[in-house]
C-alpha cells in the first residue's frame, strides 16, 4: 500500500464519522436551515457540472453512449424504488420497508464512493479532494434528512455501522482488487446520476423556499476553490 491508499482509507473513515453522527445534526424550519441547503446545493452542482460530468463524458471513450445509460440509471433506480414502495407497500409497512430500501440504497451507493474515492485520489489528490466535497455534505445533510423522514433508521447501532463503514469498505475493496477502467467509468456515471437525483429531490429548495445568494456563494466558492487548488 502506499501513501495514497493510507489517505484514501483515513478520508473514507472520515466521511464514516460523519454519517455515524450526523444523527446530531438538527435543522429547525427557518431561513438558517435554507442558507445551508442553498450553500450545499451551489457547491454540489458546481461540482456535478464542472468535475464529475465532464469525466462522465471522458468515460465514453470505452463505453460510448452507454455512459448516459448508467448516468440515467443512477438517477432512475433511486427515485423508482422509493416510488414503488410508495405506491404498493401496505401502509403499516411502509414505514419499515422504505427504511430498509433507503439503508440498502446507500449503502450500495457509498460503497461505490470508496471505490471511486479511492481511484480519484490515486489520479490526483486535487480529484479526490473536489470528490470529497459534496459527497461530505451529501453524508452529512442527507443522511440527517433520512434520520428525520424515517425516525429510527439511524438508532439502531448495527445499521448505523454499516453505512457508516460503507465508503471504507469501497477504499478497501478497490485497494485489494484491482478495478478494471471499464467498472471505474460505470460507477463514476452511476454516481452522477445519483448525485443528480439527490441534488434535485434535497438540495435544491422547493418554490419560495430557499436562499439564492447563499447557492450563489456556494458556485462561486466551488469556482475559486477549483482554480486555487488547479494553480497551487
Amino acid at each position: 500500500m502506499n501513501e495514497l491508499n493510507f489517505l484514501a482509507l483515513a478520508l473514507a473513515f472520515l466521511l464514516g464519522l460523519l454519517h455515524f453522527f450526523s444523527d446530531m445534526i438538527r435543522f429547525s424550519e427557518d431561513e438558517r436551515k435554507y442558507r445551508i441547503i442553498s450553500f450545499a446545493a451551489g457547491i454540489s452542482i458546481s461540482y456535478l457540472f464542472l468535475d464529475l460530468l465532464p469525466h462522465t463524458y471522458e468515460a465514453a471513450v470505452l463505453l460510448r453512449e452507454w455512459v448516459f445509460v448508467f448516468l440515467l440509471l443512477g438517477f432512475a433506480l433511486f427515485h423508482l424504488v422509493e416510488k414503488y414502495i410508495y405506491q404498493h407497500a401496505d401502509q403499516k409497512k411502509l414505514a419499515k420497508e422504505l427504511k430498509e430500501v433507503h439503508s440498502i440504497s446507500f449503502f450500495v451507493y457509498y460503497f461505490l464512493v470508496g471505490i471511486v474515492l479511492e481511484n480519484k485520489l490515486q489520479a490526483s489528490v486535487l480529484e479526490g479532494t473536489l470528490f470529497l466535497i459534496p459527497v461530505g455534505l451529501h453524508a452529512g445533510l442527507s443522511t440527517a434528512s433520512l434520520s428525520r423522514i424515517h425516525g429510527e433508521i439511524r438508532e439502531n447501532l448495527w445499521a448505523k455501522i454499516a453505512l457508516s463503514s460503507s465508503s471504507l469498505l469501497g477504499v478497501a475493496f478497490a485497494i485489494l482488487v484491482h478495478i478494471p477502467s471499464l467498472l471505474d467509468n460505470i460507477s463514476i456515471s452511476l454516481i452522477a446520476g445519483v448525485l443528480l437525483y439527490i441534488i434535485v429531490k434535497e438540495f435544491l429548495p422547493e418554490k419560495r423556499k430557499g436562499q439564492p445568494i447563499f447557492f450563489i456563494f456556494g458556485i462561486i466558492l466551488f469556482l475559486a476553490f477549483t482554480l486555487i487548488m488547479t494553480i497551487a
